[in-house]
């Protein structure tokens, strides 16, 4: 009875489903780095900016972009018809809740929110960026590879 209710999609619509979470997620995140700036001078407002966004390019590069190619590469070998939550692995869920978590207790914390705005800059930056990977691939299937 169960099965009735699953929420199926062609593969490719994982990759959409992926992108929009990925880049959503760090839209919301850059979002409260444009408030947690506004209120500092504009130079201080550069330098974190900078330092934000040299980090979201490291993390990007070696952290999140090597997690999206794993999951391509994951969907691509996977069903032709899959669950709409099959754009990761469930550990990927796992991580996200205690990221989602630990972004809660940072923002109720006492920590200056400009040094906040750099580390929630880095994290979002990185999500959006690796978020273009799953465009590309949705927009183009055979385009681009996992490898």
């Amino acid at each position: 009875m169960a099965s009735a209710f699953r929420l199926e999609v062609d593969r490719r619509w994982l990759y959409a489903i992926a992108a929009v979470a990925w880049s959503g997620a760090g839209l919301i995140l850059l979002g409260w780095t444009v408030r947690w700036l506004v209120d500092v001078s504009v130079p201080v407002e550069i330098g974190l900016g900078v330092a934000g966004a040299l980090t979201a390019g490291v993390a990007g590069h070696f952290l999140f972009g090597r997690i999206v190619l794993r999951n391509i590469r994951r969907i691509a070998e996977g069903p032709d018809r899959a669950s709409v939550f099959a754009f990761q692995p469930f550990k990927s869920y796992v991580v996200m809740a205690s990221m989602i978590a630990l972004g809660v207790v940072l923002r109720h914390s006492s920590l200056p929110r400009p040094a906040l705005a750099v580390v929630y800059e880095a994290i979002g930056g990185a999500l959006l960026g690796a978020s273009t990977f799953y465009y590309r691939r949705f927009f183009t299937p055979r385009g681009i590879t996992a490898e």
